[in-house]
């Protein structure tokens, strides 16, 4: 089968063409996975820190909320009792 040299560059371009757009838009998806990998992790750590800072302010506020309930029970006082000892 004869085939002129035109067709063969043609068909050598088109093909040369799709793998080239290939090879692009592979290595364009696998930097933008590895891209988002790295904001995945940048922003878990960013996470697990604010949520490790909410449970240590949590226990410190109720450290303190506890020693303001006994100091508030000492200035008040023992409560009065209902029968009155005799």
């Amino acid at each position: 089968m004869y085939m002129s040299t035109d067709t063969l560059a043609l068909i050598g371009s088109g093909l040369g063409g799709l793998l080239t757009l290939g090879i692009a838009m592979f290595a364009g998806f696998a930097w933008v996975i590895r891209r988002i990998d790295t904001v995945e992790q940048k922003l878990g750590a960013r996470i697990d820190r604010v949520e490790q800072n909410q449970a240590e302010f949590r226990t410190s506020v109720e450290h303190e909320l506890t020693e303001v309930k006994v100091a508030i029970a000492r200035i008040e006082g023992p409560r009065p009792r209902l029968i009155l000892e005799r």
